[in-house]
């Protein structure tokens, strides 16, 4: 059972954890460490997020006021405690970055997550798919680190094989695997047969079946990327000659996988009957994850690897960040407080580390902002999704299409989304989405099945490739928020991730906009944090 803990729970246990001289034992003020008897909660499960804290839009006049009260801060209030690496928010990406920095011996890692659980928003609403990489300009971090992240992720997942219990051990993220692995691994793999010969859906597959008994599970089922017109097929195949380039595998369908044969219609009807295309590009190496079972195997390797020095602290939002340390111009004093607690205004808890590193997800602009005041923006872009089922729980009515491979459309030019396309989860259900929606409000989670606009926006999209799709079956399921760089109208932006030396914020690194592939990409972003904190 892994045990999370509440900040001030954290605070009565390593409140003598001090290791740097200005950062003494400062426990006895007890106007921080006010109702230090709650509970450690024990958590297992990842729910599905209902109301989310809100953490609102800095005005001119509210910093100046925060401003003002830091400058007191700074030099009245010393730290209650403090640890060597400081993570704000537990996500996929600051799970991943908090376990990997769990492997530096001697060294304590504080994960920070304002909810009462892990990955309450964007990293468990989403599509659970795991990107080949193949999208985004080449020089992009989204291209290069999902290309890595999908290598790591799947070397990581077939490693489960190796086990007879199917369990995964102490080291199984081959980070010291060689910067030229390739996709052949996950080709070549002898665990699943991608490439479908008959009309039967996967879900047949006795080796599909045996994936549920991992402790990630997990399937490359392959994706098919598909075109309707020769526009849309001039750019698969600009698409092609890109993965080529990039040294990914993708190929045309065909009767005998020839990319220059230009009548694929026979082999479609063969492998999946109802879909209509004028071309096929597949993506063999594309696959999808339990991502839940995912982010919980990464807590638990977090907490395994630090040795007690590895903590995740919930319910723990951040009000402010002060750069230095009573006294001294290093590091950064970091305040929380409990957004659930009724002293939530006047219980603070002051905690001061060397590194700070923001992976707050839809929030990392405003945590960037408290040091960097309106130099970051992020725009909340919302993206529902509907399930395809039968329409009463006695199964009657249409009955559900077949389908083995994801499918795709053609993505809009602007890379603003990757289109409505259709996505199997592991158990087999049909679910088609996201949309974009972009929104004032980071906690609109609501999804309306009685929203017959945007379920006419759906089946009209779905049936460019799915003609025989019927309405009925169509069922709102969730909603999932990305958090994007750039406005409606503007082109692609890429990730942010940089340490802010250049404004005098040294060991101070910023994520902002780690929207799609981020999931993918996760292990490749803990790697590249790692490798910018080598020296420290």
């Amino acid at each position: 059972m892994i045990k999370r803990i509440h900040y001030l729970n954290y605070l009565k246990k390593y409140s003598n954890h001090s290791k740097y001289p200005n950062s003494k034992n400062y426990s006895s003020n007890t106007k921080n460490i006010k109702n230090i008897t709650r509970n450690i909660k024990n958590i297992t499960n990842i729910e599905n997020i209902e109301n989310i804290e809100n953490i609102k839009d800095f005005s001119k006049s509210s910093y100046s006021l925060l401003s003002s009260s830091f400058s007191s801060f700074r030099t009245t209030s010393p730290p209650d405690f403090s640890v060597d690496y400081l993570i704000i928010g537990a996500g996929v990406i600051g799970l991943s970055i908090a376990e990997r920095l769990s492997h530096r011996n001697g060294k304590s890692v504080l994960l920070l997550e304002k909810n009462s659980k892990i990955c309450q928003e964007t990293s468990s609403r989403n599509s659970e798919v795991i990107h080949a990489g193949i999208y985004y300009p080449n020089d992009s971090l989204k291209t290069r680190l999902c290309i890595r992240g999908k290598r790591l992720l799947y070397s990581l997942l077939f490693s489960q094989f190796k086990s007879n219990a199917n369990q995964l051990d102490a080291n199984q993220i081959n980070y010291s695997s060689s910067p030229n692995l390739t996709d052949d691994f996950i080709i070549n793999s002898n665990h699943f047969n991608n490439n479908n010969n008959n009309n039967n859906s996967f879900l047949d597959s006795l080796k599909f079946q045996k994936i549920h008994k991992l402790t990630i599970p997990f399937y490359p089922i392959g994706k098919y990327i598909i075109s309707q017109n020769d526009d849309q097929t001039l750019y698969l195949h600009n698409l092609h000659k890109k993965s080529q380039e990039l040294g990914i595998p993708t190929y045309f369908l065909s009767s005998n996988n020839n990319t220059h044969n230009h009548n694929n219609n026979n082999d479609l009807k063969i492998l999946e009957s109802n879909i209509k295309a004028e071309q096929v590009l597949v993506s063999p190496t594309t696959g999808m994850i339990d991502s839940h079972a995912f982010t919980n195997w990464l807590e638990w390797k977090f907490r395994d690897n630090g040795n007690g020095n590895g903590n995740l602290v919930v319910n723990s939002k951040v009000t402010n960040i002060v750069k230095g340390n009573y006294g001294n111009d290093e590091g950064y004093i970091v305040e929380i407080s409990d957004p659930t607690s009724s002293s939530f205004s006047s219980s603070k808890t002051r905690i001061f580390s060397p590194i700070v590193i923001n992976s707050a997800g839809l929030h990392s602009d405003k945590i960037a902002n408290l040091l960097l005041p309106f130099k970051y923006k992020i725009y909340y872009v919302k993206g529902h999704y509907y399930n395809y089922r039968r329409n009463n729980e006695r199964g009657e009515g249409n009955p559900l299409i077949k389908v083995n491979h994801f499918i795709y459309p053609v993505p809009p030019k602007n890379l603003k989304s990757l289109g409505i396309h259709l996505s199997l989860d592991l158990n087999g259900q049909i679910k088609f989405g996201p949309d974009v929606l972009y929104i004032d409000n980071p906690d609109d989670y609501k999804v309306d099945d009685d929203d017959d606009e945007r379920k006419e926006i759906f089946l009209n999209a779905i049936k460019d490739y799915l003609p025989d799709i019927k309405k009925e079956n169509l069922f709102a399921d969730y909603a999932g928020i990305r958090p994007k760089l750039s406005k409606e109208d503007e082109p692609f932006k890429d990730f942010i991730i940089k340490e802010e030396s250049e404004h005098g914020l040294n060991g101070f690194i910023n994520l902002i906009g780690i929207e799609s592939p981020g999931l993918t990409s996760s292990l490749a972003i803990a790697e590249m944090v790692d490798n910018m904190l080598i020296d420290k």
